[in-house]
């Protein structure tokens, strides 16, 4: 009965194809051939359109579908062959020639090999029975060319087809030859180990060439779509190159999955680069293959709890260590503590101005009941006006101390610090909130269609958790977090010991509590956007992941400038602004960084250096007035009678000096750009922020020592454990994982195996490191300058 059926269905089949076949032309009547030849041979025959060869190959294997290769060089444009494989439930066409559409144009192949698809689920049933027959492949092949044509078909099992765990695979295709293969979860179970997850698989391709390809997983069913136009339509899919990843569950493709790979008729969906290939060299690509477990669950459990307790004990250990050495050194600040110890000195305010070139001192008039009475703003607008008076007699003469630069009362200088604070709250909602809502939107994109190329990954350790593709991106950020929350908790205990207004008034340098708790909210904000960032980080958020880096950058040189200038600090609407400034350009050099743009940047840049030389060369005292270039003018005149060199004799050798070296660093830095141009400009604008800042921290430094201050020890441990912390971040930093500067495909190359603990890679090493170093740098800011703490003002000198 069975074996009637099927000589039913053949015939069938026969018929159907006569009838479909002689549809071609009008005139052209086919005579149908048919032939039964054997797999695994090159059969080759003469075709033209008076002939349709109807070829019968019997299949056996049901682990290994049909690879059906064919080859004519007579076939031409104009008349193709046409060719049609028929399965019992399947039918599969095409054309010899093949043209396969690129960006750069179709280009034509006159040799094609497709895989049949079988019903996977089905043969899987099957193979466990016995006296399983053979079914039947039936391949038509017609023209309608009136000249005679040769062709060479072969049919054959596609070669290791179902691909087992941990085992590396070598193959070839070109455009016009696809091949897919079969992945079955269950097999696993065999070779399950205690520390691999094999319900969730790493698949790993190289390749040594550069010819462009893609490579998608789909779900075991049929058609498989295994051409160019049609690849992407199914399941997961990137492009690739050199080196490629995809992390793969169980939980979206429970049967398996089917891995295709489709190479592309030229490069430029994997470089953007219109580039013309050699129509004379064939276009093939030799790929190698494994399919990884990946790590099992108790490898996130033990990472994240590893992660946790070594944060945990850098908490206990810092804090006991620090609060104890505080405890154990501090010394009261408060006017109760002074009068006993120092009864006889600085019993009243000593103001330092210069009312000539050569200066005098004059008394502050004034109890501190007196000053007290006061309101703040009266206080404040009575003193600015003092000080915009005094600033210019003193311009470019005079040793100026903090008794000049702090003449603000204390309540005015805490009410502006802590502006910085709540601007980088404001910022941090009103930035913070959509960035979030973004990010997440790309994941459910990503999820929802399958395009790897959408996010840059390191996918050869990107560890996924629930709607997450990279889980140990995100959660390394937790550092910043902690450590921020850590430094708002230390700057809080600190301010907690300076409640005297009056000892504020007179002593040690000022502190603004409030800038510090911006800075430790904005090591917090860091870890929140990195982490957005890596959500699904690419060419168009990556300004998420640095934005931060920028306010603690700039916080950093505005608290060190705010130590010996409290009273003309710029305010923090200005910061801001300038910051806001930053971001735009960082922003614009991501999407538009040609050479108009570079110079531009590149003048605004050496003019900002310039400015801000002056204004720290002058102590804040210059200003484009007429006054001020008078009296430089007649300091000019004065000097050059005295001695015509002295006219070049800088009035501040020490400051001129550092300043000196700080405009050739940047100088190099803007000749850098002129001559690369780096793609990657928030990277480079970063790199000039940071740069200053640490110029500006060993120009400070240098000058307290010039000044016969010193630098307490435990200020010089936190700086070495930032150096040391910096110097190994930067290590890891460069050793990339992803480049969202390149391509999608390009930036697969530097994918990486994970480093550490088998869940981060160097990525989230540099995340640790660097939080740990901008933490360190902080602490460095807040003990600065311990050494005078009660130190009064009029000793303490301001550069």
């Amino acid at each position: 009965m069975t074996q009637h059926c099927d000589n039913t269905m053949s015939g069938v089949i026969l018929l159907t194809l006569v009838i479909l076949t002689i549809g071609f032309s009008k005139n052209v009547a086919f005579t149908p051939i048919l032939l039964q030849l054997e797999t695994n041979v090159n059969n080759t025959l003469q075709i033209n359109n008076t002939i349709e060869y109807i070829l019968q190959f019997n299949i056996t294997d049901f682990q290994e579908p049909p690879r059906i290769w064919i080859q004519s060089e007579d076939a031409n444009i104009t008349s193709p062959l046409m060719i049609v494989a028929r399965q019992p439930k399947e039918v599969l066409s095409w054309q010899l020639p093949l043209f396969v559409e690129g960006d750069l144009g179709d280009v034509k192949f006159m040799t094609t090999a497709r895989i049949l698809c079988y019903d996977i689920l089905k043969n899987r049933r099957l193979s466990g029975k016995t006296n399983i027959q053979s079914e039947q492949l039936f391949l038509t092949i017609s023209t309608v060319s009136s000249v005679n044509a040769s062709f060479t078909v072969n049919v054959k099992n596609q070669e290791f087809f179902q691909i087992k765990p941990s085992v590396m695979y070598n193959f070839s295709i070109s455009p016009s030859e696809p091949s897919y293969f079969f992945y079955n979860f269950s097999t696993n179970l065999t070779f399950a180990a205690k520390d691999s997850n094999y319900e969730t698989v790493i698949l790993e391709v190289e390749s040594k060439d550069d010819i462009c390809m893609t490579v998608s997983i789909q779900n075991v069913s049929c058609p498989v779509f295994d051409t160019d136009q049609d690849v992407t339509f199914r399941g997961f899919y990137e492009t690739v190159n050199r080196r490629g990843g995809i992390t793969i569950s169980k939980n979206n493709f429970p049967y398996g999955f089917y891995v295709v790979f489709v190479a592309k008729s030229d490069d430029y969906d994997c470089t953007k680069a219109r580039v013309l290939t050699s129509s004379d060299s064939p276009r093939v690509k030799d790929i190698s293959l494994i399919i990884k477990p990946s790590i099992a669950y108790r490898d996130y459990v033990n990472a994240v709890i590893f992660t946790l307790c070594a944060i945990g004990a850098f908490y206990i250990i810092f804090g006991f260590l620090f609060f104890f050495c505080s405890i154990k050194k501090s010394q009261p600040r408060h006017m109760d503590y002074i009068q006993e110890n120092d009864m006889q000195a600085h019993s009243s305010r000593i103001v330092r101005t210069s009312a000539t070139d050569q200066g005098t001192e004059m008394t502050n008039i004034g109890t501190e009941a007196a000053l007290d009475s006061i309101s703040v703003d009266e206080t404040e607008y009575d003193i600015v006006d003092e000080i915009e008076h005094v600033k210019e007699i003193r311009l470019c003469r005079g040793y100026p101390y903090l008794t000049d630069l702090a003449r603000k009362d204390p309540r005015v200088l805490k009410q502006k610090s802590y502006l910085y604070l709540y601007n980088v709250l404001t910022i941090a909602i009103f930035y913070g909130l959509p960035v979030v809502q973004l990010v997440i939107a790309y994941q459910r994109i990503l999820n929802e269609t399958g395009q790897q190329d959408l996010c840059y990954y390191n996918f050869l350790c990107a560890h996924p958790l629930g709607l997450l593709s990279d889980f140990n991106h995100i959660f390394s950020n937790i550092g910043y977090i902690l450590l921020g929350v850590l430094f708002v908790i230390i700057t809080y205990n600190r301010e907690l010991t300076h409640r005297d207004i009056n000892f504020d008034r007179h002593y040690g340098i000022p502190q603004h509590y409030g800038m510090f708790y911006a800075m430790g909210v904005a090591l917090i904000m860091e870890g929140v956007l990195s982490g957005s960032y890596h959500v699904c980080p690419s060419q168009s958020n990556f300004q998420f992941d640095s934005s931060f880096m920028y306010v603690m950058a700039v916080l950093c040189m505005v608290k060190l400038y705010q130590n010996r200038h409290p009273d003309i600090n710029a305010s923090a609407y200005a910061t801001f602004g300038v910051l806001a400034i930053a971001i735009l350009l960082g922003m614009i050099g991501i999407f538009e960084g040609n050479t108009v743009f570079w110079s531009f940047f590149i003048v605004i840049y050496i003019l900002t250096c310039l400015y801000l030389s002056i204004k720290i060369y002058y102590m804040g005292c210059w200003s484009i007035s007429k006054s001020s270039v008078r009296h430089i003018y007649h300091i000019i005149i004065s000097d050059f009678w005295s001695g015509p060199l002295n006219v070049l004799k800088p009035c501040y050798l020490a400051r001129f000096v550092l300043l000196s070296l700080g405009n050739v660093c940047n100088w190099g830095l803007a000749f850098f750009a002129i001559y690369k141009h780096p793609k990657n400009f928030p990277v480079f604008l970063l790199t000039i922020f940071m740069a200053n800042t640490l110029l500006y921290f060993f120009f400070y430094i240098v000058m307290k020592y010039l000044n016969k201050e010193r630098v307490r020890i435990l200020t010089w441990i936190f700086l070495v454990m930032s150096t040391l912390c910096a110097i190994a971040a930067l290590y890891f930093f460069t050793f990339k994982v992803i480049s969202w500067s390149k391509t999608p495909a390009e930036s697969r190359q530097f994918n990486r195996e994970c480093l550490l603990l088998r869940f981060y890679d160097s990525h989230d090493i540099w995340h640790f490191l660097s939080a740990t170093g901008m933490f360190f740098t902080f602490m460095v800011l807040l003990t600065l300058d311990d050494d005078l703490s009660h130190t009064h003002h009029s000793k303490i000198p301001v550069f």
